[in-house]
């Protein structure tokens, strides 16, 4: 598919490129899934040790029994005394060896559908070997969830802070506190872009991490139209997917008196599966369509410059000035 980018539209491309591949998508789904499965079944086995752990005394299960919120609170403080720091350690740990893993997973899979990806639209006569470049793709794939990380941080604080300033009369500091949580999930939807795309330049011109990050903002600079342009037609149809999905999901609801409460379950459970997939399919279609656009901007087509229009036999012949005669 080398001539994929000749067509003027990376929306179009993008698409195309997975009918042209249809394995693309399924080496998608699998690395993303088996990385939720996992992270989602080390976090249920972790509770439920942490869980198993606590010793319940017949008095705190009394208490427990009489479904009464202040005889709940004093059972639950009780079993819970001196394991909470424990619990917030092993929950550490685990998140941390979470995000290790899920920058394993994107690099692996991120490396295996780039390559792909640019080899399919490269437009060059004799195709370079590209890199794998697995060292700068997982720096970036890390740096990308701790930042993730650190913004959901920082924004839970401001918010908590502000919610606090204004309870306590501080209107001026619950405001700045306020609007500052607001900018900071903005901020963190910006460079997670940028770390997003920056791998593309790691396996199509072989560069480093802080390297490839450079490159992606110039891209983005040169094609900031094109690229917005990009982003809404795909943020239109991720809606679209959203809202669909949304009223597929509470449709089994209407049924749970004919069919039960586990067919009703397993039918929410298929339609929020099918919503994964298809918003996979729209992100590996965006990439798709951001290689074209890198090709396009890598290779602009040439300057056509009009024909010369011929004399006109009616006009007298032009009459050079006769330079240099004595």
């Amino acid at each position: 598919m080398s001539q994929g980018s000749s067509s003027p539209s990376p929306f179009r491309d993008g698409f195309a490129a997975l009918r042209h591949e249809p394995a693309l998508l399924a080496a998608e789904l699998t690395w993303r899934w088996c990385f939720g499965l996992s992270a989602w079944g080390l976090g249920i086995i972790s509770i439920a040790l942490f869980l198993d752990s606590l010793r319940v005394a017949p008095v705190d299960a009394f208490l427990l029994r009489t479904l009464q919120p202040r005889l709940l609170d004093n059972a639950l403080r009780h079993i819970f005394r001196g394991s909470l720091s424990r619990f917030v350690l092993e929950q550490t740990v685990l998140l941390l060896g979470v995000m290790v893993l899920w920058s394993l997973a994107a690099t692996a899979g991120r490396a295996a559908t780039l390559h792909r990806l640019v080899a399919m639209f490269s437009t060059d006569e004799e195709p370079q070997l590209m890199e794998w470049g697995f060292a700068p793709i997982f720096l970036l794939q890390l740096l990308r969830v701790m930042w993730t990380m650190i913004a959901v941080a920082v924004a839970f604080v401001l918010f908590f802070y502000g919610v606090v300033m204004a309870q306590n009369g501080h209107p001026m500091r619950a405001a700045l506190a306020l609007s500052a949580g607001l900018g900071v999930p903005f901020l963190a939807i910006v460079l997670n872009w940028f770390f997003g795309i920056a791998p593309l330049f790691c396996i199509r011109n072989g560069a480093e991490a802080m390297e490839a990050l450079e490159q992606a903002v110039d891209f983005a600079a040169r094609q900031a139209g094109r690229l917005f342009l990009l982003a809404v037609g795909f943020l239109a149809l991720r809606l679209v997917l959203a809202g669909t999905m949304c009223l597929a999901l509470l449709s089994p609801l209407s049924w749970i008196s004919r069919i039960g409460g586990r067919w009703t379950m397993l039918l929410m459970i298929v339609v929020a599966l099918t919503y994964f997939a298809g918003a996979d399919l729209l992100y590996l279609a965006r990439l798709g369509g951001y290689v074209s656009l890198v090709e396009d901007d890598s290779h602009p087509a040439p300057m056509i410059e009009p024909a010369a229009t011929p004399p006109d036999p009616n006009q007298p012949p032009e009459v050079l000035p006769m330079v240099g005669l004595a």
